[in-house]
């Protein structure tokens, strides 16, 4: 059985929030570019400022997702961490 302090559980709870934040608008920035892409290949689009804005946002979109995917990355290995120090009882 192991012992956990406030400060620990604060610890762990702050980091997982942190995560599903950032795995939530990984998931919409990820929907966002399929769909920016998707019409980019399937709908003439005529207008160059419409296009210009298109493709914009489909670029937009895709970095936003590659930024949320990577934070989301870290925050899951950081509680990973975190909870085998906590198991353990010392840092790896």
């Amino acid at each position: 059985m192991h012992t956990l302090s406030g400060p620990e559980l604060d610890a762990v709870a702050s980091t997982g929030l942190s995560n599903s934040v950032n795995m939530a608008f990984f998931g919409i920035a990820t929907g966002s570019a399929v769909a920016f892409s998707i019409v980019l290949m399937t709908v003439p689009i005529l207008e160059p400022k419409t296009y210009a804005a298109v493709v914009g946002l489909a670029w937009i979109s895709g970095f936003t997702s590659l930024l949320f995917g990577i934070r989301a990355g870290i925050d899951y290995r950081k509680t990973k961490a975190k909870l085998r120090e906590l198991k353990t009882g010392h840092a790896y």
